[in-house]
């Protein structure tokens, strides 16, 4: 950041009241860049439904693993880069999880998908799933990989819709527990001691 700010001939104090916190600026930064990466796996995909949503997935991650900036960023700081990347607080995640859902949701509108779960539910699971085998050399201390993660994507899209759940019976009701007194006079007379 100090070094950001003597490049723009700024104070520091200046920069971090544009942009909030060095966090937030990576994020945003990196969003720069996933929103482009998105828009050009879109444009190249092919198919529809779960076709074309893993094909947008699957472009979109290994240009993910195989961007060298992103890559180094993680290799450097990777604790920084986890909460910059994978938090609920940052603004990628939340911002990947609005952009799969919106593809999901323009597949179910043409009527090429049906989901098993519901979008917001399912668009969240699709993101967890790449961010887990996309960032796994830092969570798990394996190395990243895209195949396992559009695989389980595909998976998770396949499934079929769960039956409507029967109406649950209703617990019937347990008499109330009575206090020491209470089970005292109920248990009969007392047998004297000996």
């Amino acid at each position: 950041m100090g070094a950001l700010a003597r490049e723009l001939r700024i104070s520091r104090a200046t920069l971090y009241s544009w942009v909030g916190s060095r966090e937030q600026l990576l994020g945003e930064v990196i969003w720069s860049f996933a929103r482009e990466g998105v828009r050009q796996a879109r444009a190249a995909a092919t198919g529809a439904g779960v076709d074309y949503i893993v094909d947008v997935v699957e472009r979109f991650d290994r240009m993910n693993a195989s961007f060298q900036p992103l890559r180094r960023f993680i290799e450097q700081d990777p604790e920084l880069a986890l909460r910059v990347l994978a938090s609920k607080n940052g603004p990628v995640q939340a911002r990947m999880i609005a952009t799969c859902r919106d593809l999901l949701a323009e597949q179910v509108a043409a009527g090429a998908f049906t989901p098993a779960l519901d979008l917001d539910t399912l668009a969240y699971l699709m993101i967890r799933i790449a961010e887990s085998f996309l960032y796994s050399d830092v969570i798990a201390g394996s190395e990243p990989d895209v195949e396992k993660a559009v695989e389980a994507v595909r998976v998770l899209l396949h499934a079929p819709p769960l039956p409507p759940r029967a109406p649950s019976a209703r617990p019937t009701a347990r008499p109330a527990r009575k206090g020491a007194a209470g089970r005292a006079g109920s248990e009969g007379p007392r047998r004297k001691s000996r």
